[in-house]
């Protein structure tokens, strides 16, 4: 415990100061934020700094400075490519969405070890292949990194489902009898860090950003892809199950835009969590957005931990996640029915955007 105490001192004053200078800079949430863009739930103020980045990556490069080179490389500049959007230097998605491309499919064709096992024989032969290996894996990460970024959009969403991730890996290292090299002290720091910056967050006084939700959704995808790898009894639905939830967000959302015929590439407010902000907006139960926010944030999460737990006591049986994974699916659209109880306020994105109740 004594050991830990300086870690958690560090960490406290080493975001304090991160949020300190990045205020004085002015490196803060959009300002012409509106009821129209996904990050309008987010801010207490003006002046909320988008501190993920500056934070998360020199913790990162730190304690995880034994990765394969080109993982390394791959998350920095993940974290850089979310940074520039943050800064709108890079502004285009269809931009963003090539340099993902770019970077994820160039990991794969230099890692030719990485592989994701489905335990579906003919979907493991295609794995054999370089194009379809790299072709499957990349979409993989891109679904992912671009789910996380979406459900970034209330606090305590993105930020303290990464820390329930962590935690739920630090357990799977400590539980499955893998000699997993990144170790257990390394991933305890980590779930440290996520937890001071979940504290702050939680009172809208920092946000992750593009940055933070690109790096630490690759960085948490391929640990946990690696560990399922390393370790046979492990279930790679389980990991899956870990992962659902953004995943779905994601593919969702260009399923509705589609159906909608709104464009797939500009961000909206249409997101199961921000239908459940304006459901309970409604019933007038917090005076303050970013409280509001904070507590549909911790609600889904808590939701969510309960099927992480249940499946982490069944991590090596294929049978029971895929079970869970199409309760996951059944649930997500329940939830999406009882935040707009008309199947035309779910799919039709127009219809939602109209609703100024924010």
């Amino acid at each position: 415990m004594q050991f830990y105490l300086p870690i958690f001192a560090f960490l406290v004053f080493y975001l304090i100061f991160t949020n300190f200078l990045l205020k004085k800079f002015n490196f803060s949430l959009d300002k012409e934020a509106t009821d129209e863009n996904h990050k309008s739930l987010l801010r207490q103020d003006n002046s909320t700094p988008l501190s993920g980045t500056f934070y998360f990556l020199p913790i990162i490069l730190l304690l995880f400075y034994n990765l394969d080179l080109q993982i390394i490389v791959c998350c920095s500049l993940l974290f850089l490519l979310g940074l520039f959007a943050d800064l709108k230097i890079l502004t285009s998605y269809k931009l963003r969405l090539c340099f993902q491309f770019l970077l994820i499919s160039s990991l794969f064709l230099v890692s030719e070890d990485i592989k994701i096992d489905t335990r579906i024989l003919f979907i493991n032969d295609l794995m054999n292949y370089d194009l379809t290996r790299i072709l499957i894996c990349t979409f993989f990460f891109m679904v992912l990194i671009n789910g996380f970024n979406l459900i970034d959009g209330t606090n305590c969403l993105c930020s303290l489902n990464f820390l329930i991730i962590s935690f739920f890996l630090y357990l799977l290292i400590k539980n499955s009898n893998t000699s997993f090299i990144y170790g257990e002290l390394k991933i305890f720091i980590l779930i440290l860090a996520s937890s001071i910056f979940l504290i702050f967050n939680f009172f809208g006084k920092n946000f992750l950003g593009d940055g933070a939700a690109y790096g630490l959704s690759f960085l948490f995808g391929y640990l946990l892809l690696k560990i399922s790898m390393m370790n046979n009894n492990i279930s790679p639905y389980f990991i899956a199950n870990l992962l659902w939830y953004p995943a779905f967000e994601n593919l969702f959302s260009i399923m509705r835009r589609n159906f909608s015929k709104s464009n797939n590439y500009l961000p909206d407010n249409n997101h199961l969590h921000q239908m459940i902000f304006k459901f309970f907006k409604k019933k007038k139960i917090f005076k303050k957005n970013f409280i509001l926010s904070s507590v549909v944030g911790i609600s889904i999460n808590s939701i969510l931990f309960l099927n992480y737990f249940i499946g982490f006591n069944y991590f090596n049986n294929s049978k029971i996640q895929i079970m869970l994974s199409i309760h996951n699916l059944h649930y997500a659209c329940d939830e999406r029915c009882l935040a707009a109880p008309s199947s035309k306020l779910v799919f039709a994105g127009n219809t939602i955007s109209n609703d100024r109740t924010l």
